[in-house]
């Protein structure tokens, strides 16, 4: 059996800046990256972060960014021209070693004299050749970094930097998109106020019109032979057809059941009006338990309300299935159609008259972080499934029914 080989020094140098590699790497915000940072780097070489500070590009002050490892203090701030060491270290973006007596700035040395440091390193940490910051790395022996340790040094610097700046990437990728999905429920809330606005006008005013027309009817009715009458008879039956025509509308346009039951009575009105409507066989089935937010109802009431759109004028469908289902973390809603079906990838792809139904679906839906899946062929009708998720906070408190 072959004795067991020790790695040499440049081989666990390279598996050090391995792991600290991976480690940082799947952090996402600056404080995670300077916590596995602290963690990996004592590991490895037996020395501590005894300082890390992030610098403002347009001012190039320093600021330390706080960590339990770290010594509490060291100066929270340092100007350009109060660490001539420092500042050596990030004009020239590489490593400096000294000992802690050439270290002037009475904060950062009163913190080293405190924790018994010997030798500090200033590391620059780089991301595309800009210095966002210095990590002091100190050891209490008085033993030099060796040059191989120097230039790992360095490079530990480089992967912390870019670390430090993908996490605040990520970062403006959280905020941006919070920002974004607030602005799009902002959009959304206002389309269904004018919505609502829309209804209320075709059932106050229109139904006003009618109203009165029915009564000038009445009395034109009086004043007319039996013969004229009975045209006057087929005008009103037209006359309460716009009326239920406009009703539905109204009602579709903004559902009263929707604000008042909640979800599933919403959609079983739906169906039925949909199935008076187009003949279309509409089956409404399960249930989400408790109400989500109405933000959620909606979102689900107006993307089934297009499916059925889309089943009944495109899809050439007999049957419609709507099934609801509510998990831990999400509802599940599916329409399937028994129509002609479609090519999926195809439809996308051109976005056609077909395809602007489904982009709007897939636009409502995204607004509240779920997605659409959609399956269809040619011939094998077409099902659409939405998830969307559940957050603590979109549980309505004033309902426990659907």
């Amino acid at each position: 059996m072959s004795e067991q080989q020790t790695p040499s020094p440049k081989d666990a140098h390279g598996q050090v800046l391995h792991d600290l590699a991976v480690a940082v790497g799947s952090a996402r915000k600056v404080e995670q990256v300077i916590q596995t940072a602290a963690a990996e780097i004592q590991l490895a070489f037996g020395v501590r972060i005894a300082g890390l500070y992030l610098r403002d590009l347009s001012s190039g002050i320093l600021t330390a960014s706080p960590h339990e490892e770290l010594s509490p203090i060291f100066a929270a701030t340092i100007k350009p021209d109060e660490s001539q060491i420092i500042e050596e270290s990030i004009t020239s973006k590489k490593v400096g070693v000294w000992p802690v007596e050439a270290m002037k700035h009475p904060a950062i040395r009163a913190g080293l004299d405190a924790e018994g440091f010997r030798i500090v390193a200033c590391v620059p940490l780089l991301s595309k050749a800009e210095t966002l910051g210095v990590t002091l790395i100190a050891r209490r022996s008085d033993v030099p970094f060796s040059p191989l340790e120097l230039h790992t040094l360095g490079a530990i610097g480089s992967i912390i930097g870019v670390a430090i700046e993908n996490a605040n990437l990520y970062e403006e990728l959280v905020s941006h998109r919070d920002q974004l999905r607030a602005l799009a429920a902002a959009v959304q809330q206002a389309r269904e106020v004018e919505a609502r606005r829309i209804a209320r006008d075709l059932h106050d005013t229109a139904g006003q019109l009618l109203a009165a027309i029915h009564f000038k009817l009445e009395e034109l009715a009086e004043t007319l032979p039996l013969q004229a009458q009975e045209h006057l008879e087929a005008v009103r039956s037209q006359l309460h057809q716009a009326e239920e025509h406009l009703r539905r509308l109204s009602h579709e346009l903004r559902s009263p059941i929707l604000d008042d039951l909640g979800l599933k009575p919403a959609l079983d009105s739906l169906a039925q009006g949909v199935a008076a409507r187009t003949g279309l066989h509409i089956t409404v089935e399960g249930s989400i338990g408790p109400r989500p937010s109405r933000e959620i109802e909606t979102v689900i009431y107006r993307s089934v309300q297009e499916a059925l759109t889309n089943a009944g004028k495109h899809a050439r469908a007999n049957r419609a299935w709507i099934e609801l289902e509510r998990q831990p973390q999400q509802i599940r809603c599916t329409v399937r159609d028994d129509g002609i079906g479609f090519e999926v990838r195809a439809i996308l792809a051109k976005w056609g008259r077909r395809g602007i139904g489904l982009l709007s679906i897939q636009e409502r839906v995204g607004e509240v972080g779920g997605k659409v899946a959609i399956a269809s062929a040619p011939g094998q009708g077409t099902e659409l499934r939405l998830t969307i998720p559940l957050q603590d906070d979109e549980v309505a408190p004033d309902s426990d029914h659907s």
